[in-house]
Order: C-alpha cells, then structure tokens, then sequence
C-alpha cells in the first residue's frame, strides 16, 4: 500500500512526505474502524466527544407546571439520530423520571421511568400526577448504551399542580 501511495504522489510531482500523511491517516482510519467493531461486538460503551453535554431547554429546575407537561431537550457537541443508526458522534435521549436505578453500562430498559426516544425525538409531552418529579435525560448510542464517559443532564426538579 505505501509503495503504491509513493508511487502516484512521484507520478503526480507530490512531495513524499505527504504520502507519509496519507498513509498515517490511512492506518489511524484504520485502527479506529476496528476498534469500533470490537467494541460494537463485545457490546461495549461508545466512546462520548469530550465537548458532548445534554440539558433541558424546557421546563426549568424549579419550575411549577400543568400536567401534560412539554419536555424540550438540548444537545451540544453531538448529533441526534434514530435508534438502530450506527453513525459516530450521534445518538438519542432518554428520560428518566423519578430517579429510576440503571446501570449506565448496559443498554437502557425501557419502562415508565425510563423513556426512549428512539426515533431521534428532542421533545416530549409527559403526564405526571400533581406533586414534586425529578427529570433526568441521558443520551445513548444506537444501541441505547449510555456513552463512556456518561452524557447526561443535571437532575432537575418540577412541581406538577
């Protein structure tokens, strides 16, 4: 593969040293496609961009609020897409409601606590009875397995009357 690479940048006047760069980024490419599949067939944890954050846009902490209540969802330094879609840097919410016990290094159940939005939702109706909830979102992967490192929300706090 580098003779072939050394040869076409020769062919075409191009400086070795940018076939080396091809090649580094060719191997780096590579060894991260593999790693990928291990990880994949072994049912590990996705690995999380450093900069990914999920948050509420709406309600807010604190907030007292009607039943049904709108429940917007932000994300930064990440993409949302549906579940089932193998594609780097994406994945898709989570609610947890009244602080469910998971384990955030196996795929997330769905029950009444744990809510999937799978579709690739960023926003939800949810009915709670009146009296005090706590909201929590976690992105996962299409898989939904929570990312390594964990991207999830602060824990927030609403008053349903």
């Amino acid at each position: 593969m580098l003779r072939s690479l050394v040869l076409t940048f020769a062919l075409l006047g191009l400086p070795l040293a940018a076939a080396a760069d091809s090649m580094s980024a060719l191997k780096e490419a590579a060894k991260k496609e593999a790693n990928t599949r291990l990880a994949t067939k072994l049912n590990l944890p996705t690995a999380a961009p450093a900069e990914a954050k999920v948050y509420f846009i709406e309600p807010a902490d604190g907030a007292t609020v009607s039943s049904p209540v709108k429940v917007v969802f932000g994300l930064s330094g990440m993409g949302v897409a549906p579940a089932g879609t193998q594609m780097e840097g994406t994945g898709h919410h989570h609610l947890l409601v009244d602080k469910p016990t998971v384990d955030v290094t196996v795929p997330l159940p769905a029950s009444e606590q744990v809510i999937h939005f799978g579709k690739g939702q960023t926003e939800t109706t949810l009915t709670l009875k009146p009296g005090t909830h706590t909201l929590q979102l976690v992105f996962a992967d299409w898989k939904h397995q929570p990312f390594n490192p964990t991207v999830a929300s602060e824990e927030i706090t609403v008053t349903v009357k």
